[in-house]
């Protein structure tokens, strides 16, 4: 049922086989793959009613596609966990982290783009003949549907995913696969994800596209801010933290008046600052409390910032205490 000639094969640097840890792991590793075998990153469950997709990346250099056969498989269940994307209906769906959507497909091969750095979602596919079914027993999917059903493809809506649905979703790893009684026991499971995700699905509207550079830019200082001082702080640390490339994070600082570095930089100058008059630690000290490569180093660059250097500035600071207080002595 799946498609394996692709736009571009999802690769990269390292070939070296990673253990799985998706929801899905449970299950072996088959010869049908979405993508190449070498990335040891995704696994996938067929009957003749419903087809189980999960795919989990590490790391994607460059954005990467394929396309997906339908087959008898018309209802469709995407659950973006990690990372940014679109699918490509009759218009461009777009996919951000946290995010479940649905959509009807009678006919195509939609494809699936997926942005650069960590990638990880999970789709299931349910049977055409099980539609009127799943109506009856689920009248908010009917409400969705409404006359999508005639259209070769029909988007039906999304909802953020839940901490309750995660908590569904871990249920997924206490599984142990078997041959006969897998199928079963999946079955059952689709119909808990039926039940918790029409009861909450927006109908017919996408998301907002909050995988923009803006939202990107904001989060990514957002996080400079809470961690400028972590030994290992990095532009890749960063973009690792975000889910996307470090060129993708980079990009999004353009025009701003730091670049990624630089914004490190300026809220470790700005804490060497506090340090340099509110502590009597050495310069040596506080380089290697914001982890400045030496003090030395340290001292440049607060010099290029402040335009004087932190021993200088330390001596003014403290000048203008004393005269303060020579000034206004306490009574």
């Amino acid at each position: 049922m799946l498609k394996t000639n692709f736009v571009q094969s999802l690769y990269t640097r390292s070939n070296t086989p990673r253990q799985y840890d998706g929801y899905l792991a449970f299950l072996p590793e088959g010869e049908r793959q979405l993508f190449p075998v070498a990335l040891a990153s995704q696994r996938i469950f067929q009957t003749s009613d419903f087809v189980w997709i999960e795919c989990k990346e590490n790391g994607i250099d460059t954005p990467r596609s394929t396309t997906i056969e339908i087959g008898d498989y018309s209802l469709w269940l995407h659950l973006h966990f990690i990372g940014q994307g679109k699918l490509k209906l009759t218009e461009s769906l777009l996919m951000s982290s946290g995010q479940a959507h649905c959509y009807h497909l009678n006919e195509g091969e939609p494809e699936l783009l997926l942005d650069e750095g960590k990638s990880w979602f999970l789709i299931l596919g349910v049977a055409g003949k099980h539609l009127d079914s799943l109506m009856v027993d689920y009248p908010k999917l009917k409400e969705l549907m409404a006359d999508g059903n005639q259209r070769p493809q029909s988007y039906l809506g999304y909802t953020p995913i839940q901490s309750k649905l995660y908590n569904v979703l871990e249920s997924l790893r206490r599984f142990e696969f078997r041959s006969f009684g897998t199928a079963f026991q999946l079955a059952n499971w689709n119909l808990r994800l039926f039940q918790q995700l029409f009861q909450d699905l927006k109908p017919n509207q996408q998301p907002a596209g909050d995988h923009s550079d803006s939202l990107l830019y904001q989060k990514a200082v957002m996080y400079i801010r809470r961690h400028y001082d972590d030994e290992d702080m990095s532009v890749a640390k960063i973009a690792e933290a975000m889910n996307v490339s470090p060129r993708k994070l980079s990009r999004s600082f353009q025009g701003k008046s730091f670049t990624v570095v630089g914004m490190i930089l300026e809220y470790r100058l700005m804490d060497a600052r506090e340090y340099l008059i509110h502590s009597d630690d050495s310069l040596a000290g506080i380089a290697f409390a914001l982890n400045f490569a030496c003090p030395k180093h340290f001292a440049r660059a607060f010099k290029k910032r402040f335009g004087i250097g932190p021993n200088e500035f330390r001596a003014q600071r403290r000048n203008k205490e004393s005269f303060v207080k020579r000034s206004y002595p306490q009574s």
